[in-house]
């Protein structure tokens, strides 16, 4: 394959019929190393063309606004906070120097027109160059009529194997995680013009075979005279603040950019919901102004469109907010939105803060629309004070509240603070359990350093050199063991200076026996065999003087052993006996009750609503074994539908995958996702594959033996065989203090998960 730029002096047909009797040995080289391997016609290089149409900019709704200058010193009271939207101030180029754009990591997809791939993706180059937005590329693409030609250009920062696409509908539905996670705080991968990914395609196209050999022609869909290509978009918005404060007595700490979303789509849906997942950005740091005052900031986002809201007539009238509980304004809740935080220079550090809201979209009155292929192009002078807060409801008081948020086993110490019978509690019920979990950590802070450590002496001066427990700033273990940037460690730290609230997250290790292959006994009661760490929270601010203040929390968490139960594990033999033997976890899911003091815990059901899994091969009549079913019923293999207001269908990515961590705390789940939640995407593929899949409900037979042998107060719980008799139809077997097995109730019952492990050769206790 070669790539070269467009001419556009020079005639096509001419210049393929040259190059094809001149370059015929080269092409066949490039048929062969980049030509479809499952193509259904003959292969043929052709020159593609490539455009990259313009950025859209939108501007001020009034003109008025959108040319007035704010020069320095100027006197803004007659038109106070205003925020402008305007074209970028460019230099004589809108490109680097030489005109030039750097396109990276490009694959090029070609579909029949049912939508199904014709031959196989195949990626076109690492790098290639485009002058004033338009390039050509020689590809090789099956001869056909009706096709659709797909453009995917990835960037240098987005690193995606997209080999394994089979349909145009598959391939839509991708999504892009472009989020990392940093000493605590959350920022985009994307900082530059160049690294944000583009898409684009063209339908109705044929491609020709023009002259019997290597070569071919694509012939658009297109009236005579018109040109034909394929125009490949921006999949994210540039958004640009220049601003200044002019406040008396006020200066500007920081900035936040809220309701970000997190995933980049190759289709986006008219409007954006509450589905998405949303994070916010943090500015505390500022380069150098302008000549005339300005600061800049720069983020690269996905979509994020909330439409027009009509009853907004005005600029002011752009807000939400909630003070006291108490919710005000007609701007959407997930509106984009920049914060501008300021703090009085007259008092000490109290923590008194007045935030400015400004909205993004399409103009700078009713729409909240932040697009792809946009650049949101914002500049504003702040010089309303906090009294003007009765006129422009876009200005709000904010008192800062510091506290650490963490549930242990047991509360240990605190220097220089105290613990808060709110966000402190702590019993055996926080105790962590046998199989992988995940805590988090919440600190509401305004200072200048967070610190969180695990250790293993209650000093806490101690690192764990091989730690069962570690922490990251990512709330998931996939994007965890992903982020370089920040290796799961026993330490982290964020540097932080706006009020914020930072969210840490502890991740441990499965406990089944002591590293010596002995199961730690856990007595006649199940209180005993266990193990402990301790983690260390310390906040550190400014005092009235600006000296600095550290708090410490030092907390207890303990982790109980899995309990082995015997030989049921595994398959069965000739004879009926388990080739395996089995453990299982001693507590039931979610007794903890809350994990964070505002969020209530999710529900767990028994099963499927109303729906026969036994009858749809999900392994649910297999009464000796629950593996195969928990992972059929976790994943919903054959996708059923459903309807239930406590447990949706779980989601799956382009590739058929499920989504994990869709469960995770909050939310409301079933038995056998709750059990297959347990396990960890050890190697970050964002699949649980057999290896990684230990953590199971059990079946009927094995569920019965855990009743049979449990130690007190360890009994009961839900199983993954569907019990079917004429009455029930669809129920699961399960077990329960009142002698209950069977029940057409999908709330009864309790978790208790199990694992297979080798036999021991002796009784372990």
């Amino acid at each position: 394959m070669r790539i070269k730029n467009n001419d556009k002096t020079s005639f096509r047909a001419v210049c393929i019929v040259l190059f094809s009797l001149a370059f015929t040995g080269c092409t066949k080289d490039g048929l062969n190393e980049f030509g479809p391997g499952n193509a259904t016609g003959k292969v043929v290089m052709v020159s593609l063309n490539v455009s990259l149409p313009p950025i859209e900019e939108p501007t001020s709704t009034s003109e008025y606004t959108t040319v007035k200058p704010f020069l320095r010193n100027e006197n803004s009271s007659d038109s106070s906070f205003t925020v402008v939207l305007e074209r970028e101030q460019r230099a004589a180029t809108t490109r680097v120097s030489d005109g030039t754009t750097k396109l990276h990591n490009l694959w090029l997809f070609q579909f029949n027109e049912d939508g199904s791939m014709n031959g196989n993706p195949h990626k076109l180059s690492d790098t290639a160059t485009a002058i004033n937005d338009m390039l050509t590329i020689d590809v090789p693409l099956v001869v056909a009529e009706n096709q659709t030609l797909y453009l995917l250009v990835l960037g240098p920062k987005l690193d995606y194997d997209m080999s394994g696409v089979r349909t145009l509908d598959e391939l839509k539905k991708w999504s892009f995680d472009y989020l990392i996670n940093v000493e605590g705080h959350t920022q985009s991968l994307i900082t530059a013009d160049d690294e944000v990914p583009l898409a684009g395609e063209v339908s109705g196209i044929t491609v020709m075979d023009i002259d019997g050999g290597d070569h071919g022609l694509v012939e658009y869909n297109k009236p005579a005279g018109f040109v034909g290509g394929i125009a490949i978009k921006k999949l994210m918005a540039r958004i640009t603040f220049r601003y200044k404060l002019e406040v008396e007595n006020y200066k500007l700490q920081g900035l936040k950019l809220l309701n970000v979303n997190s995933k980049v789509r190759l289709t986006n849906p008219e409007k954006n919901t509450g589905t998405d997942t949303y994070v916010t950005f943090e500015i505390d740091k500022f380069d150098t102004p302008d000549p005339n005052g300005f600061y800049s900031a720069t983020w690269y986002v996905a979509q994020n469109c909330q439409g027009t809201v009509e009853s907004i007539a005005s600029e002011n009238q752009r807000y939400y907010k909630v003070v006291n509980g108490v919710s005000s304004g007609s701007a959407p809740i997930l509106g984009m939105q920049i914060e501008a935080w300021a703090y009085s220079t007259l008092t000490s550090a109290t923590g008194e803060y007045a935030i400015y809201q400004m909205y993004i979209g399409n103009n700078n009155t009713n729409n909240f629309d932040v697009e792809p292929n946009h650049f949101y192009n914002l500049r504003t002078t702040i010089n309303a004070d906090i009294n003007s807060a009765k006129n422009d409801e876009r200005i709000r008081a904010y008192s800062v509240s510091q506290y650490v948020e963490f549930h242990a086993s047991y509360n240990a110490e605190v220097i220089g603070g105290k613990f808060d019978a709110t966000y402190n509690a702590s019993s055996e019920k926080y105790d962590l359990d046998a199989a992988y979990e995940v805590r988090p950590i919440v600190v509401q802070t305004q200072g200048r350093m967070v610190e969180v450590g695990v250790y293993t002496d209650k000093s806490c001066t101690q690192h764990p050199t091989q730690s069962w427990l570690r922490l990251s700033s990512s709330s998931n273990y996939t994007d965890a063991y992903n982020n370089a940037k920040e290796p799961l460690d026993t330490y982290i730290k964020a540097s932080t200076i706006l009020p914020t609230q930072l969210k840490f997250y502890l991740y441990n290790d499965e406990y089944i026996n002591d590293g010596e292959g002995n199961f730690p006994d856990p007595g006649a009661d199940a209180t005993k065999g266990k193990r402990s760490l301790y983690i260390k929270v310390t906040t550190t601010t400014n005092g009235d003087a600006g000296e600095a203040l550290q708090t410490s929390h030092i907390f207890r968490l303990d982790q109980r052993a899995a309990i082995y139960l015997g030989r049921l594990g595994g398959e069965r033999n000739g004879d009926g006996s388990y080739n395996m033997g089995l453990v299982y976890t001693r507590m039931s899911s979610r007794t903890t009750s809350r994990l964070l003091a505002d969020v209530n815990p999710g529900t767990i059901r028994t099963g499927y609503a109303r729906i026969k899994t036994a009858e749809l091969l999900y392994g649910t009549d297999n009464m000796d074994n629950g593996k195969t079913a928990t992972r059929h019923l976790a994943e919903n293999t054959y996708n059923q539908n459903w309807v239930d207001a406590y447990v949706p269908i779980p989601q799956k990515d382009a590739s058929g995958h499920v989504l994990l961590y869709q469960y995770q705390y909050p939310a409301s789940t079933f038995s056998a996702r709750a059990c297959y939640d347990r396990n960890r995407d050890e190697n970050g593929n964002g699949i649980i594959d057999e290896e990684e899949f230990k953590w199971y409900l059990p079946a009927s037979n094995q569920l019965l033996g855990l009743c049979a042998a449990a130690l007190p107060g360890l009994g009961g719980g839900t199983s993954t065989t569907e019990f079917i008799t004429p009455s029930y139809n669809y129920c699961y077997f399960l077990t329960a203090s009142g002698g209950k097995l069977t029940t057409p109730e999908r709330t009864s019952g309790s978790d208790r998960c199990v694992r297979d492990v080798p036999p021991p050769s002796d009784t372990p206790y």
